[in-house]
């Protein structure tokens, strides 16, 4: 039984699913879908390894958006805290 490996990037919100070994990827195809934009990783031979979800996160809880509306609404270099 093959293993599974997931990665989540919340800053990118991003999730890979990986069930093939990542040294194994040849190509990269973008899912056909009005809806989605997710990539499917294959080997040479043209069989899937892995799924890149992009947009995992609804807005709401998306970071890349939350920091975007701080750059955009602040035209002057700041910090970010988490207190």
């Amino acid at each position: 039984m093959a293993k599974v490996k997931i990665y989540f990037d919340p800053i990118g919100n991003v999730m890979n699913i990986w069930w093939g070994n990542k040294k194994d990827a040849y190509v990269s195809e973008e899912v056909e879908s009005s809806k989605r934009n997710d990539v499917i990783i294959k080997d040479k031979r043209g069989v899937p390894i892995s799924i890149e979800i992009i947009g995992i996160l609804p807005n709401e809880l998306n970071i890349s958006e939350k920091t975007k509306a701080l750059i955009d609404n602040n035209k002057s270099p700041f910090i970010l805290s988490s207190g």
